[in-house]
């Protein structure tokens, strides 16, 4: 009589510590997936909260999700809407800077990038680079040298902040703790002076400087097109910087175009391009720099608008461009009935924010990845300003 082989035993799927990852690696990336997840038991919540699961988890889905927006207007420092219906909604204290005033001005908010945020102070001619998300921070006084003229004298003060690490893989989402630039603008009438800090040197470089014909736009933040960052200038042209050329120079607007401060974004377009929304009347238009037949780059105009007509009412038909989203290239419209959010490349659009008057506060998407380690026992920390 044959003795029938034994297989060895398998351990349950959920017993499984690499499968059981993989499984949870496949989340989606809502805020509400991983801390909900980590709620199951203490196996689960060990997993979820492990740092190296977390850059996992990150470089598994790429891109962060849009969670909300932060609001600056002109009697507050900054709030944060969130974007999100339940359970993936993020309570809005979570993310707001606190409002504390300062006898050196006010503190204002510049934008956000690679889920870090950027503030500064002209009165303290200082630069704050902080995440929404932990409440980390560093402190950035202004490079001397940048802002010569007395106190009293007119200034502008623009800046933007990006995460500089360099390693193959790398996710953006933690990037507080890693490597970073930030440019910073100071616009004194006609003329731009710009420099770029390294958080790795700890160090300011050369100032550049590069007369303009007009101030730049009080309410636009940067955009990052490739390794060049750009501000919109009042009237249509844009500043560009180049990180790592150092160089500064001006991009005209499209020829014999009327444009009015309220009316244009530029843009980052798919193919890595710098682009331009304008709008007329109650439509969209594109613009994209390519080279020409004689092999001169400059503004062609795309054959696709993206026509708002029929979503507003026709008593109310004011438009103005109050905010953009470089990850998805998409522009915040602020109308009579609220904020619009339009996705340039599919023409989708959707109604973010209702209400029953005109805002032009400015909007800064923030995205990022809300895990298990920030969002179970997770602790507001205070940014001090």
């Amino acid at each position: 009589m044959s003795r029938r082989r034994c297989s060895p035993a398998t351990a349950p799927p959920l017993e499984d510590e690499d499968l059981l990852q993989e499984i949870l690696l496949r989340l989606p990336p809502q805020p509400s997936s991983l801390p909900r997840a980590s709620a199951v038991c203490k196996r689960w919540r060990s997993i979820l909260s492990d740092p190296q699961f977390v850059q996992r988890f990150r470089k598994h889905h790429g891109k962060p999700p849009l969670i909300g927006f932060f609001n600056q207007s002109y009697t507050v420092v900054c709030d944060f809407n969130p974007i999100l219906e339940a359970p993936d909604h993020v309570h809005a204290n979570r993310l707001s800077v606190p409002k504390r005033h300062s006898s050196m001005g006010k503190w204002r908010f510049m934008g956000c990038r690679n889920g870090l945020a950027v503030l500064i102070n002209g009165g303290r001619r200082e630069a704050v680079v902080w995440d929404p998300l932990t409440g980390q921070q560093h402190r950035v006084p202004f490079p001397p040298g940048l802002h010569d003229g007395p106190m009293g004298s007119f200034y502008d003060w623009h800046a933007a902040v990006l995460c500089a690490n360099a390693e193959d893989g790398h996710v953006h989402g933690d990037c507080i703790r890693g490597p970073f630039k930030l440019v910073l603008i100071c616009n004194r009438y006609e003329q731009a002076f710009v420099s770029l800090y390294d958080s790795t040197s700890h160090a300011w470089g050369d100032i550049f400087s590069m007369a303009i014909e007009n101030r730049i736009h009080w309410t636009r933040c940067s955009i990052l097109v490739g390794n060049v960052l750009c501000w919109s200038i009042c009237g249509g042209d844009a500043l560009v910087f180049d990180i790592e050329m150092q160089s500064l120079a001006v991009i005209g607007k499209p020829a014999d175009n009327a444009i009015s401060d309220w009316s244009f974004q530029h843009l980052r377009m798919e193919d890595g391009a710098l682009g331009l929304a304008v709008l007329s009347g109650l439509t969209v238009q594109l613009w994209v720099r390519k080279l020409n037949c004689d092999g001169v780059v400059g503004w062609v105009l795309l054959h696709k608008n993206n026509p708002l007509k029929g979503l507003l009412p026709s008593t109310k038909p004011l438009v103005f461009i109050v905010g953009y989203d470089e990850d998805t290239n998409a522009i915040v419209l602020s109308t009579a009935i609220g904020n619009f959010m339009l996705q340039l490349d599919s023409g989708q659009i959707k109604h973010i924010i209702k209400r029953n008057d005109m805002c032009i506060d400015m909007v800064y998407p923030y995205h990022n990845f809300y895990t298990a380690g920030r969002g179970v026992g997770w602790k507001w920390v205070e940014l001090e300003l």
